[in-house]
């Protein structure tokens, strides 16, 4: 094991995180928001939309990530030509990052819609009683409740995406493992070992940010909601 060799990659490694970082934190914002749409959508059973939204979340579900990535690629020109856009080709980031929004939006979806399902109808009815409209019933009452029910899983969701970001080399992005296997080819695979044990470490060592952010959110959320009085367990149906 070559640590000094190890230390001597990792500036190169340091400079394409930022790449990694990119189209992890836009996809995870961007399905996030994707992911409140369909929740609201299987939620209130929007006729048309609601069964659209079904074949969306079976479809994400069921086919891998990899030939996900793949038909984006290859599949976005073809279908940007077809609407008339004279598209020869997008860059592998952006197929990437679009990918990974579709996809984690479903995902998240998942855990959003049983976050919200959680909350006992009285909530709604005594929001209902006090005039709140929609908006002001959801911000107010709703999404307090919902938030620590739901960072468990979101924060799952956030871990996977890292991981599947991982995947996007296939398709040219010269992010952390695309860099790896560049690297790697260039020793002619003398030193593998060390070069994936120095991504190893940097996966873990984001991976291992994202949790603690999402526990720090979780225990913030869980001190505010008791000040206020409110049972979250009893909300989301366990026992603790």
């Amino acid at each position: 094991m070559d640590l000094q060799y190890m230390i001597g990659i990792l500036p190169e490694f340091l400079s394409v995180i930022p790449v990694t970082l990119l189209i992890v934190v836009v996809s995870a914002v961007a399905g996030f928001l994707l992911s409140i749409f369909v929740a609201a959508v299987r939620i209130k059973k929007v006729p048309v939309l609601n069964f659209m939204t079904d074949l969306y979340i079976s479809f994400t579900r069921s086919i891998p990530i990899l030939l996900q990535l793949f038909l984006f690629f290859f599949g976005i020109p073809v279908f940007l030509q077809m609407l008339g856009f004279n598209v020869s080709n997008i860059s592998a980031v952006t197929a990437a990052i679009v990918c990974l929004i579709i996809y984690n939006g479903a995902y998240m979806s998942e855990v959003i819609r049983p976050a919200y399902m959680a909350i006992e109808k009285g909530q709604h009815e005594a929001a209902d009683s006090l005039g709140y409209n929609g908006l002001q019933k959801f911000t107010r009452i709703i999404l307090p409740q919902m938030t620590p029910i739901a960072l468990p899983g979101l924060g799952n969701a956030l871990i996977h995406l890292i991981h599947d970001s991982s995947l996007v080399f296939a398709i040219g992005v010269v992010d952390i493992m695309g860099l790896a296997t560049i690297i790697s080819s260039g020793s002619f695979g003398m030193q593998q070992v060390e070069v994936f044990l120095t991504v190893a470490f940097i996966y873990w060592g984001i991976s291992f940010a994202s949790e603690q952010l999402i526990r720090y959110l979780e225990k913030r959320k869980r001190r505010v909601l008791r000040r206020t009085g409110y049972d979250m367990t009893r909300e989301a149906g366990y026992n603790v």
